[in-house]
């Protein structure tokens, strides 16, 4: 069959049909958007969820097994480990205000704001001002802005409370000052009580053995049921997307075929004259073909479209930011939308080609 009698028919058969194509399309559409937004959210909801979860904690304790502290040197040490996300250093020590006897905690300032701790008031601004667990701002009536005096060694040193913390742990009935301030306060000057590291959920056991090897005579202890919960809760996450995916794309292609095939059934007299005039079942088999790459393309295109909205809307709602969603999914899902439709093209292309065009044309 000759080029311009191959254009004249397609064309002919797109534009007579265009309510079946619109809906294959729609189908690969909707199969290509969901496909695009469950793959985007789960290659970027691994790195925010991670994020997310630093706010509860390190699953991974440091201390001195002597019974001391850790030189401060030792927070660059394991900060160069491969497979640590985050480490910072607390100090823990003792002070009097009004002959009761508190707990103070020195923590680097800037950490704090990423940690996304529930602040009722402002962050210090000097070396002066100090933050109180809300929990002593219940049991000693401290308000904000008010000046304390904290009696460490002897020495009584003066602060201007700037807000309260809340956390849900031991930081709720402390107050929490800079870690030079903590330095001044209990005299120990350069030293760490812990160590907080936080790793990948994967890398628990190995972290935790490379900390071992470079510092010696630290306790290194694992809080597991942390690293467990995330591995779960990302695998299973993870697993949901997968089937999800798999259910979609096997209705999107019955959708086609059920398409596909209508227009099979409504075209046989076309078929019929295509034979008639010359075509081969190479001929037939590249009209099917090309009819079901437009509507994979169009499905594909716009179905990309909607899922990188779905996604960004869905991690948006969930994190407050947009999720890098990587430049080749959009040929992925094109290339995803147009297997689609050459898959549920297979069985309808493959009957028509059984067609007899002389008992076609006589209605037979």
């Amino acid at each position: 069959m000759k080029r311009g009698w191959f254009l004249y028919f397609f064309k002919k058969s797109v534009s007579q049909r265009k309510g079946r194509i619109a809906i294959a399309s729609f189908s690969v559409m909707l199969a290509v958007a969901i496909v695009t937004g469950l793959f985007g959210i789960t290659s970027g909801i691994k790195d925010k969820l991670g994020s997310e979860l630093k706010a509860y904690g390190a699953n991974v304790i440091v201390s001195s097994g002597r019974g001391d502290y850790l030189d401060y040197d030792a927070l660059d040490q394991i900060l160069k480990l491969d497979g640590v996300e985050s480490a910072m250093g607390q100090v823990f020590g003792r002070a009097f205000i009004r002959k009761e006897s508190v707990e103070v905690i020195g923590l680097e300032m800037g950490r704090m704001r990423e940690s996304g701790w529930r602040l009722d008031g402002s962050w210090p601004q000097n070396e002066r001002e100090i933050i109180a667990g809300q929990n002593l701002k219940e049991a000693l009536q401290i308000e904000q802005g008010e000046s304390i005096s904290l009696q460490t060694n002897g020495r009584i040193t003066e602060f201007t409370v700037s807000g309260f913390i809340e956390r849900g742990g031991p930081e709720d009935k402390a107050f929490i000052v800079s870690i030079t301030q903590a330095w001044e306060l209990m005299g120990i000057g350069g030293k760490l009580s812990v160590l907080l590291v936080r790793t990948r959920s994967g890398d628990l056991d190995k972290i935790s053995s490379r900390v071992e090897n470079n510092l010696t005579g630290a306790i290194v202890k694992t809080l597991r049921q942390v690293a467990v919960a995330e591995a779960s809760l990302l695998g299973k996450m993870q697993m949901l997307m997968v089937i999800v995916t798999i259910v979609v794309f096997f209705a999107a292609v019955v959708s086609i075929m059920s398409t596909m095939g209508a227009n099979v059934l409504e075209r046989r007299e076309e078929i019929g004259l295509m034979k008639a005039i010359g075509a081969t079942r190479n001929n037939i088999r590249v009209f099917y073909i090309a009819e079901a790459l437009l509507i994979g393309l169009t499905g594909g295109a716009a179905g990309y479209l909607i899922g990188y909205l779905f996604t960004q809307a869905v991690s948006w709602g969930a994190f407050d930011s947009f999720i890098k969603v990587p430049l080749y999914l959009s040929l992925l899902s094109v290339a995803v939308g147009v297997i689609t439709s050459l898959i549920a093209s297979h069985f309808p292309v493959s009957d028509a080609l059984k067609y007899n065009p002389a008992v076609i044309l006589r209605e037979e």
